[in-house]
């Protein structure tokens, strides 16, 4: 990999930021491994992205202090305790959070996502125009989420500020401002201090919610304070910017494609399916990182412990090599009986989302019941996209909502 690219990587230029998939795809036709630096190389296409995922020796390095993407860095200052650790700690953390904070009653949740979808758009059907995104894509996961964490409705709006500052902070630190680069630990420093406040009130006063879980697995020595703040963190991260980029993101897709509308009104059947199409069209992650934590063998190279690999999943799930046309959206490419091979927007093996069961739901009966409700969607307006790449989405939507 010393040869020089022949082909630029440009996908976050903010030219490309409404659709960066032609540049993802120009990379992953020149190939499967395009370097970035001698100890970075990115993936491009599926079966080297998958590899990665489903391999438990690609980790995040933080603990080891080899990770090369963000050197030196205190392993405390990642958002999300699981989204920066590697086994046996992840291992530990993943099944408190499978066991104890995933909620089992999901007639009980699919009712109250009906409830909140329902009420979202009854107001903003009377006011006939809106920005969807803050009509109806935000405050929906936000409230499900900050139900299931206990989080109180009126904290949701500083909650919003600093989980879009994280969400900055996720972003290559190439691309960033050195004020977005300070303001990132701090913004961490309030939000876990929002969080400790919050945990101290259930310790007292415990509730039926994911923070009264943490205490009571801090209590048994099954968590420590410090990832007890980090899980909160992630979890609320987790479920709310990424599915209400998906919601906002699927919209323009639909509405850009009005025959996969007629489709979905159709045949209810596909309101699951259409879901995981959208996901891999419009994945609200489009990258992550790995690093080797022992020397690795992948597409021909050689990586050392403690080299690092871009997870273009953006790119991945569009690869010609899986998916058939894979550039048009297809609500009907997972359904039935020979569905498509599976995206990676929610990863695979150690790291597979274990808000992948929420994000589907909330999105689907989203995403469903504003279709049928608003059958005069359409836009108004040009979409504004958020100068954020590694977590894509959306600023603005402009929509009118009634003939």
């Amino acid at each position: 990999m010393s040869v020089a690219p022949q082909v630029v990587f440009d996908a976050f230029h903010p030219a490309h930021r409404s659709n960066p998939y032609p540049r993802y795809a120009a990379v992953r036709d020149f190939a499967a491994l395009y370097p970035i630096r001698p100890d970075i190389l990115m993936a491009t296409r599926y079966e080297e992205c998958s590899a990665v995922f489903t391999d438990a020796l690609w980790g995040h390095g933080y603990e080891a202090g080899i990770n090369p993407f963000r050197p030196g860095v205190v392993p405390d200052d990642v958002p999300g305790s699981m989204l920066r650790m590697d086994p046996p700690d992840h291992t530990r953390i993943r099944g408190l959070v499978k066991r104890a904070f995933v909620p089992r009653n999901t007639e009980g949740l699919w009712r109250r996502i009906e409830d909140l979808v329902n009420t979202l758009l009854d107001t903003a059907i009377e006011a006939g125009e809106v920005d969807l995104m803050e009509a109806f894509a935000r405050p929906l996961p936000l409230t499900v989420i900050g139900d299931l964490l206990g989080i109180p409705p009126e904290d949701h709006p500083a909650v919003q500020k600093w989980s879009l500052e994280i969400v900055r902070g996720t972003d290559p630190d190439i691309l960033q401002s050195p004020e977005s680069l300070a303001r990132r630990p701090e913004a961490m420093r309030e939000f876990e201090a929002y969080f400790a406040a919050l945990l101290a009130r259930r310790r007292e006063n415990p509730r039926d919610d994911m923070l009264s879980g943490m205490c009571a697995a801090e209590d048994r020595g099954e968590l420590s304070g410090r990832e007890a703040l980090g899980l909160a963190v992630g979890l609320l991260i987790g479920g709310y910017e990424t599915i209400s980029d998906l919601i906002g993101k699927g919209v323009v897709a639909l509405l850009r494609n009005p025959d996969q509308i007629a489709l979905w009104l159709a045949d209810p059947g596909l309101a699951a399916p259409a879901v995981d199409e959208l996901l891999r069209y419009e994945p609200p992650v489009q990258f992550t990182h790995r690093v080797a934590l022992a020397e690795r063998e992948l597409a021909g190279h050689t990586f050392a412990r403690g080299d690092g690999i871009v997870v273009l999943t953006a790119a991945a799930n569009r690869d010609p090599a899986v998916y058939t046309d894979p550039e048009r959206l297809d609500i009907t490419r997972f359904a039935g009986r020979a569905p498509a091979p599976r995206h990676l927007s929610f990863s695979e093996g150690l790291h597979y989302c274990l808000g992948a069961h929420l994000g589907r739901l909330e999105t689907q009966i989203a995403v469903d019941t504003l279709l049928r409700r608003a059958p005069g969607l359409s836009l108004t307006d040009e979409p504004v996209w958020r100068d954020t790449v590694a977590i894509h989405g959306l600023d603005t939507l402009p929509v009118r909502l009634r003939d």
